[in-house]
Order: C-alpha cells, then sequence, then structure tokens
C-alpha cells in the first residue's frame, strides 16, 4: 500500500509539473510562429557594392526577388510577445553570383534573444561549404512598441535595421577574393510577418 501511494504521489509531482511549466509559458507570452513571411529590402550602398564587382543577386528556391527586396518564407519559430525576444527559421535564400564565383545564402535564422539581435545562414561559397555563420547583426528600432499585439493570429515586427556582422563581411570578401565587404556596413532593413496561434491574443 505504501508503494501505491508513493506512485500515486510522484505521479501527482509530475503532472503538476507539467501543468506549471505549460502555465508558466503561456504567462509568458510565448507562441509558436507557424508561418510567415520575412521582407529585406536592400540599401543602395550594399547594391552598388554588388553592381561595381559585377555580382548578381538570384533568389534561391522559396524565396522571390523584386527590385530591392528580397522575400523569405518563415517556416518555424519561438516568439515572446511580451518583449519580442525568439528564434524566427526561414527556407529560401539568395545567391551571389559573378562571373566566376557563385556565394549561396540560405535557411536563415533570425534570433532576437540576448544582447545582440543576429542572423545566421548556411553558407556555400564556390561550391565548398563553410557552415552556418553570423551573417547580420540586428539592430531593433526604438519605435518597437511592446507587447507584440497579433491581430487575428498575425503580427509584425518591422524596422529591423541589418548590418554585416564581421563573420558574414569576412565569408563574402573570401569568397569573392575582395576587400569590399566591410564589418558593421549597412545593408538594408526587414520587416517580418509572422503568424502565430489565434488564441495568443487573449481571445
Amino acid at each position: 500500500m505504501n508503494r501505491l501511494l508513493t506512485k500515486l504521489a510522484l505521479a501527482a509531482v509530475a503532472v503538476l509539473a507539467l501543468t506549471t511549466c505549460i502555465t508558466t509559458a503561456k504567462a509568458q507570452g510565448i507562441y509558436t510562429v507557424q508561418g510567415g513571411r520575412t521582407t529585406v529590402t536592400l540599401s543602395k550602398g550594399f547594391l552598388a557594392d554588388l553592381t561595381t564587382l559585377n555580382i548578381a543577386p538570384t533568389a534561391a528556391y522559396g524565396s522571390q526577388i523584386y527590385l530591392n527586396q528580397v522575400f523569405f518564407p518563415i517556416t518555424a519559430g519561438e516568439i515572446n510577445l511580451g518583449n519580442a525576444e525568439g528564434q524566427i527559421l526561414h527556407s529560401g535564400g539568395i545567391f551571389l553570383i559573378s562571373a566566376t564565383k557563385e556565394v549561396r545564402l540560405q535557411s536563415f535564422i533570425l534570433t532576437t534573444t540576448g544582447e545582440q539581435p543576429y542572423i545566421t545562414a548556411i553558407v556555400v561559397a564556390n561550391g565548398k561549404l563553410v557552415g552556418r555563420i553570423n551573417l547580420f547583426d540586428v539592430e531593433l528600432p526604438s519605435t518597437l512598441t511592446l507587447p507584440l499585439d497579433p491581430h487575428s493570429g498575425d503580427f509584425f515586427l518591422s524596422g529591423l535595421k541589418l548590418t554585416l556582422d564581421p563573420a558574414g563581411a569576412a565569408a563574402l570578401n573570401d569568397a569573392f577574393g575582395v576587400k569590399t565587404f566591410v564589418d558593421s556596413s549597412y545593408v538594408g532593413y526587414a520587416l517580418s510577418l509572422g503568424f502565430v496561434p489565434l488564441s495568443a491574443d487573449g481571445k
């Protein structure tokens, strides 16, 4: 009988711990990102650098390029609506192609946790896998209103300023054999439209 009571007590503790975990997650406003799209508007300066080097940006499968904008599908992620901290995963990517060289930047991950938000990408340079590197540093806008307020299950994370991370600048310079790409140079800005469960707005 004592063993039975002990097992029941342990089971009750486990259920309580699981319930507490779920309740805490909801209280913190953390929700699964189910889809969406991030739009990156490339700066005139970055595009001028590409033009000078005779590099043409091309969309990878799943992405699109229109004028100076590149669209990346959001595939998954987690976001804290209270403070905009989380990770957002993307498919697609962008290829930078010159007459003799090609750099593939794919599977972007936007991370807004920690002191310095950043974007990583899988980099393939001239047929060689470089790996996943910090490509861009991200600056959140001072006008960002918190908590993020989903409307009909979607939210905007807009006005994200993108600059080249030291690792990103080095990877591009190495791949193209140049010194054109400079750490902290302005690349453009991003806007993410993310879809979360309809219950995220508390309704």
